[in-house]
């Protein structure tokens, strides 16, 4: 099977199509994925997932938005959902396609198109490493991509202050208040809020969402 093809980035971190990357960000998943990889894999049964897939349709198709290794995509395809998986990092989806034999769309969050498509959209600490300039089309994005009355999650880290970690990652976390004004066209918003740790074991405060689009 072959890997994904490597697209290149100019020095302010854009793909040569104009879709704006955070570079750093970026680089530290395309250089350190494997090491990243058995930090994020999941082993064992994680319960917001098994939700999410209990709340599926019939015949349901859902997109994976920042998939990362592609654990949470993996596991909807084997509860027999239709999955599509998308990510920035060549890095990552050549993981995905090793541990899972997924194929991973490599593209940046305000690449997502397409109306009405999805009965569901998860995306599991990946929105966080988004500019803040990006949040409002992101989100409009997967307002238009889900069907009416589709399932949205989200996991993030909770702040208020743009931060850069030692691996180079850029972090935007979320407040509740910048939730509610994002998500101000769903309906059904529930934000709960728990402890979890970083890659380099820090400790984090999370923030995890659910929402649903109207049903029109």
């Amino acid at each position: 099977m072959s890997g994904p093809k490597h697209r290149c980035l100019d020095n302010v971190g854009r793909w040569n199509n104009g879709v704006t990357i955070d570079k750093g960000t970026l680089e530290f998943y395309d250089q350190n994925s494997d090491e990243y990889a058995e930090f994020a894999e999941q082993n064992t049964p994680h319960e917001k997932l098994e939700q999410f897939i209990g709340d599926m349709p019939e015949n349901a198709r859902a997109l994976d938005l920042g998939c990362g290794i592609g654990w949470a995509a993996a596991q909807m395809k084997q509860a027999g959902i239709r999955i599509d998986a998308m990510d920035a990092s060549t890095g990552l989806a050549e993981q995905a396609a090793k541990r899972f034999d997924l194929t991973v769309q490599i593209a940046g969050f305000t690449t997502l198109s397409g109306r009405q498509r999805y009965d569901g959209i998860w995306s599991h600490f990946a929105l966080q490493h988004a500019p803040r300039n990006e949040r409002q089309t992101i989100f409009e994005r997967i307002s238009n991509a889900l069907k009416p009355g589709g399932l949205f999650y989200a996991g993030m880290q909770k702040g208020s202050v743009d931060w850069r970690d030692d691996h180079g990652r850029l972090y935007c976390p979320f407040t509740e208040n910048d939730l509610e004004d994002l998500l101000s066209g769903f309906a059904d918003i529930r934000i709960e809020q728990a402890s979890g740790k970083n890659f380099d074991g820090t400790p984090t405060l999370n923030l995890y969402v659910w929402a649903r689009t109207h049903v029109r």
